[in-house]
């Protein structure tokens, strides 16, 4: 059986911004560039994390977030596991994203924030060590 590989698509309005906030902030590269009659895709890669980023040719307003980000049922977040969480959440503020959850321990051995992106979507940023 081939392996099975679950990636995170966004939608945006201006791909090549997005792309650049997630190589600079959070490490990932371009690993591919199409073109297709519906818009343009960036295949964006870090270690095992993938990343889709999507451009319509004629891309449409955002919708307005809503003001807490849980309360829209549905794909509301993507986890990022990292190393040093308190080390990715000053990158994102650096290049443009916010912080939305500061480092928080949650449970033994763990810990997170939640960010967005500059187009407001959400990413939590996990750091789990071997403690129980």
């Amino acid at each position: 059986m081939s392996e099975i590989r679950l990636e995170a698509g966004i939608v945006t309005g201006d791909i090549a911004e997005l792309s650049r906030f997630y190589c600079e902030a959070l490490d990932f590269s371009v690993e591919k560039v199409l073109s297709l009659s519906q818009g343009e895709v960036y295949r964006l890669v870090r270690d095992a994390a993938h990343l889709k980023l999507f451009q319509p040719t004629d891309p449409r307003e955002p919708a307005p977030p809503p003001d807490v980000w849980h309360e829209r049922v549905g794909w509301a977040y993507v986890a990022l596991l990292v190393d040093d969480v308190a080390g990715e959440a000053e990158r994102v503020l650096a290049h443009g994203g916010t912080v939305l959850t500061d480092v928080t321990n949650h449970r033994p051995g763990a810990c997170y924030a939640l960010v967005t992106d500059p187009d407001g979507n959400v990413l939590e940023l996990l750091q789990e060590t071997s403690e129980p």
